[in-house]
């Protein structure tokens, strides 16, 4: 063996040492990253020696390497020292083996530490990859970010700030680089968190797991790469830490095609018996933390059938288990990271007899960086089933607002007879602002009977409190929750995803059902068959606090035949009606859902009703009834109901379809109905069409109408093609109108009877009081509108009101508007704010400026005019009709047809005055009254009561038993009794109800008089 001499002074740059390496040592073996650094690269502290107790020679050096800069434009290195072994004598080749050991300075910044120092070696079996420990045994926690910002500060970037890391524990680096990448460019930092749990701690089958099942290993390490490396590389690597007893271990992803991915991963490994899983679950920084938040997911691919399928979505992974151990079934194991928490989730089903629980958001956070474990089961679904019972719920607990909700849904089916009873419910619970906030709905389905008419199938009801009702559209009756429920059920509970199915109900009902303090809701519901042809259920409901309403919702179906998969009839009508006196409004409202058809589902069916009235408000006064829609003219307000046209369309085949549709409507000033029918052909260049039509519009008091009628024919084969069609529109009272003929290339229009337009004549006053006014006594009106206490109704005459003073306020009106007001304060000046006076009578002819309409009050008290500065009046203002009230447009002496876009109402017309007190009475202080009134009278009033002599009362002596005994004989009839009470005014064999058994209610009986004096209870 040859001694090697080497002066380590003269080792100064890594082109020097990578040449003592290749020529002077003859090394078998220098690491790739090492060839690829800059030769440049000085070298310091450099150090050779011979060691005999090894055999060795042993040569070290230090260096650095740039990985980038601080917050304050600092350069940032690794620091690296090379310790490397070199045998004595070459082998086959020449070449002398040869072992790298490296110390890694990693510099920590932002931090309470300068930098961390990793151990680790290099081989021939690792190439060119560093792995390195890191044994801290202080008790203290670092930023990740802060970690991985001394390595890779690009990488820095991208992981949880809020994540520490403890670094009492394990930790781990590998540097790797690729020809041309350099070393370093690839590196992965691990940390050992050993974090555990401990099966039998699971909530509700915990305890279902053997002794040795619960100490199962699970543990949590977390990996961050800078690089992606590829699922073989990362066997290496781990069987390399195999190989050096590393207690931190980078096992490969149980998913076959899951590698190590740039960024920050938490590697999960269980090992349950003959059971081992390990999956990746990489975390990122996120910008929202709603709980809520959607979460897109993707599926890993399989690269064999023996891979377990593996979910990635935001910060979370879940790898399919499909196992079971003993009555315990794991479907899927997850691990998510959510707020700096560290979660394990598993997807559990635990069958015990005919028992099923499906565990649902069930995780155990994991103590990282410290702490205890802290289990948590966000619901459960369960099912049971036999011969004659089935029962099914779920149950979830969630965040919702800022608090936390508990809600929960149950079905039961149980056979009885034949017969099938069904119930189900579904409720939340929570605690919002120092009070609970609460709702359940009950629905009941049995055949409860009844006439065929009205055949009971079913029945539900349900409550809120704290909690608002917003009732559904038209539109959305058939899917509103309530309804969805007791007409086909709540979906099935008994699912694997309970959760999502408490949620999904939840998450529809949320849009109606919303936590509201200081109010409520009831509702009741019917579910009913009539005449085995429909099936129907009707929902009332009644919102209760703030405001009051009361709404009804419908669903009604009809199928001919009955309860058959395709039957020739199907229509399905949805039902809304709503009081509301906040808006002042009733409305009822019917459509046709799109289910509906007729002959076949190529024939769809159409159509909806609607009738609204205002009673209070802007709109008081107004209305309007519809069957399919208005005039296509009519610019419908925004507050009118709008509906679809009554109507079919029928796709008969390829080649024909019919369409049809109709239309009436009703509002203050006008009326109209219409429809149209069309039909086309087609048969490859050869088509044809026809549409049919008519549109009417009615006024009347005057009365007058206008018609429409329409129809057009087309055809045409390739290029050629042509039309034709006629029209006729006439109008009245006094007959007119005109026909149009259409051709191809010309049109013929042929006029007739009175060509002015449907311009009436007016009508007479007595004619119009008679039509739209009341009679004379019910034209004016009065009521208290505040302040009313009660009301005494005597026999005779007018109803007598007691009202308080205080609050006292009273309602003069009129149904007829007025121009001007007087009363008792200004009987010569009418009242300021008056009113909208530019209306006149319009089915009369009557102008404004011709029209004069004075409102006079007269106020006595005991037929004397009581003082003017008593009261003060207020006027009152309401809508009025304008096909009553408006304007007319007269043209000479008829007048002109209603425009059906034209105003419905006069606005602000005086309509009456609201009376109040002038100056409210003071508290304690009362009117004064003579003390002439108040003084006795000697005089003897005539018929006044004499009052004879009372006999002594001498008690029976009788013990409990028989003065009961007396009660109960004597206490049904008493003729003196029965005359007092004659006298005054009862009759008692109508007014007193009495029984021998009131007898028994004493506790002690009172006395009886002796037997010889008419006995009967003492008073």
């Amino acid at each position: 063996m040859g001694t090697i001499e080497l002066d380590p002074n003269t080792l100064t740059s890594m082109g020097v040492l990578l040449n003592v390496l290749d020529n002077t040592f003859a090394a078998d073996f220098v690491p790739q990253f090492l060839i690829d650094l800059n030769e440049t690269l000085p070298l310091r502290n450099a150090t050779f020696a011979f060691n005999p107790s090894k055999n060795k020679y042993e040569l070290s050096v230090e260096f650095g390497v740039k990985v980038g800069e601080d917050n304050e434009g600092e350069a940032q290195h690794l620091g690296i020292g090379l310790s490397i072994s070199v045998a004595p004598d070459p082998v086959s080749g020449g070449k002398r083996a040869t072992e790298f050991g490296a110390k890694v300075e990693v510099p920590i910044p932002d931090s309470g530490l300068t930098h961390l120092t990793f151990q680790g070696i290099i081989n021939r079996k690792l190439g060119d990859t560093l792995v390195a420990q890191c044994n801290f045994t202080e008790e203290q926690s670092l930023p990740l970010h802060a970690l991985l910002g001394g390595v890779a500060p690009a990488l820095g970037v991208l992981i949880p700030e809020e994540l520490p890391i403890p670094l009492r524990q394990n930790l781990l680096l590998v540097l790797s680089g690729r020809v041309g990448s350099g070393f370093g460019k690839r590196l992965i930092v691990g940390v050992g968190f050993n974090a555990g749990v401990n099966l039998g701690e699971l909530p509700l089958v915990g305890l279902y797991f053997k002794e040795e099942q619960t100490s199962a290993a699970f543990t949590v390490e977390l990996l961050v790469a800078s690089h992606e490396f590829s699922h073989a590389e990362l066997k290496v690597i781990n069987g390399a830490l195999t190989e050096l007893d590393s207690p931190l271990k980078i096992r490969p992803s149980s998913a076959g095609q899951q590698g190590l991915g740039r960024g920050a991963h938490l590697v999960s490994y269980l090992a349950l018996g003959e059971l081992t899983r390990t999956w990746y679950t990489p975390i990122q920084r996120t910008r929202s933390q709603n709980p809520f938040e959607a979460r897109s997911t993707r599926q890993v691919a399989r690269s064999s059938g023996d891979d377990s399928p593996l979910t990635l979505g935001l910060n979370g992974a879940w790898l399919a288990v499909q196992r079971a151990v003993g009555p315990v079934y794991i479907e899927k194991l997850g691990l998510t990271y959510k707020a700096g928490g560290i979660h394990f989730v598993p997807e559990i089903v635990l069958s015990v007899g005919d028992l099923r629980l499906i565990l649902d958001g069930v995780s155990v956070r994991l103590p990282v960086p410290s702490g205890e474990v802290e289990l948590r089961a966000d619901g459960f679904g369960l099912e049971y089933e036999n011969d004659a019972l089935r029962v099914t719920g779920a149950f979830l607990r969630s965040t919702r607002g800022g608090c936390e909700e508990y809600a929960g849904m149950a079905a039961l089916q149980l056979g009885v007879k034949g017969q099938t009873i069904g119930l189900g419910a579904i409720g939340a619970y929570a605690y919002v602002d120092g009070q609970p906030s609460l709702f359940l709905y009950a629905t009941l389905s049995y055949p409860l009977g009844g006439p065929p008419f009205f055949f009971v199938t079913g029945l539900s009801a349900g409550f809120g409190y704290n909690r608002s009702l917003t009732s559904p559209t038209l539109e959305e009756v058939t899917s509103f929750p309530l309804v969805a429920q007791a007409v086909g059920g709540s979906g099935d509970p008994s699912t694997d995803s309970p959760g999502e199915v408490v949620s999904g109900q939840l998450s529809q009902l949320v849009r109606y059902i919303q936590v509201a303090p200081d109010q409520g809701f009831l509702a009741l519901g019917v579910k009913f068959t009539s005449f085995k042809l429909l099936d129907g259920f009707a929902l009332m409901t009644v919102m209760l606090g703030k405001t009051f309403e009361l709404d009804l919702l419908g669903l009604a179906r009809l199928q001919v035949p009955f309860k058959t998969d395709n039957p020739l009839v199907f229509l399905e009508m949805a039902l809304l009606a709503r009081f509301a006196p906040s808006e002042g409004l009733v409305t009822v409202r019917g459509q046709l859902t799109p289910a509906s058809y007729l002959l076949g589902r190529s024939c769809r069916l159409t159509g909806g009703f609607a009738f609204s009235t205002w009673f209070a408000g802007d709109r008081a006064g107004d209305f309007v009834v519809t069957l399919g829609g208005y005039h296509p003219s009519f610019k419908v307000p925004g507050h009118y109901p709008v509906v679809p046209r009554i109507g079919f369309d029928w796709r008969v085949d390829g080649n024909i379809s019919v369409r049809g549709e109709a239309y009436f409507a009703l509002c203050a000033h006008a009326a109209m109905a219409g429809g149209r029918l069309e039909a086309s052909f087609s048969a490859g260049s050869a088509w044809a069409s026809f549409t049919i039509g008519a549109d009417f519009l009615i006024c009347w008091k005057p009365f007058a109408y206008e018609a429409s009628l329409y129809q057009h024919f087309k055809a045409g084969l390739g290029c050629l093609s042509g039309s034709m069609g006629a029209s006729l529109k006439v109008w009245g009272p006094e007959f007119g109108g005109y026909a149009k003929l259409d051709f191809f290339l010309f049109s013929v229009k042929v006029k007739f009877g009175n060509q002015s337009g449907p311009a009436p004549r007016p009508i007479l006053w007595d004619d119009f009081r008679t039509s739209f006014l009341p009679a004379s006594e019910d034209v004016c009106s009065v009521a208290v509108a505040e302040g009313l206490m009660r009301q005494i109704k005597p026999r005779d005459g007018e109803p007598l009101w007691v009202v308080n003073p205080k609050e006292f306020a009273l309602s003069i009106g009129s149904v007829i508007p007025s121009k001007q007001a007087f009363h008792p304060g200004s009987p010569d000046t009418p009242v300021t704010g008056g009113g909208n006076q530019a209306f006149g009578v319009a089915p009369v002819a009557v102008r404004s400026a011709d029209l004069s309409i004075d409102f006079h009050v007269t106020i006595q008290r005991s037929r004397t005019d009581v003082e003017p500065d008593k009261f003060t009046f207020t006027p009152v203002l309401r809508r009025v009709p304008s096909a009553m009230w408006g304007e007319p447009q007269i043209v000479g002496d008829r007048l002109r047809f209603p425009d059906v876009n034209g105003r419905s109402f006069v606005e602000g017309a005086l309509s009456g005055l609201q009376v109040r007190p002038a100056v409210p009475p003071k508290g304690g202080i009362t009117d004064r009254l003579p003390v002439a009134r108040l003084q006795f009278e000697v005089e003897e009033a005539a018929g006044g009561y004499a009052f004879g002599t009372l006999p002594a009362f001498h008690e029976s002596g009788d013990e409990d038993a028989g003065r009961r005994e007396t009660i109960r004989t004597t206490i049904l009839r008493n003729t003196q009794r029965d005359a007092l009470l004659s006298s005054l005014g009862f009759d008692p064999a109508e007014d007193v109800v009495l029984t021998e058994e009131i007898a028994a209610a004493f506790v002690i009986p009172p006395q009886v008089k002796e037997a010889g004096e008419s006995a009967q209870a003492s008073a």
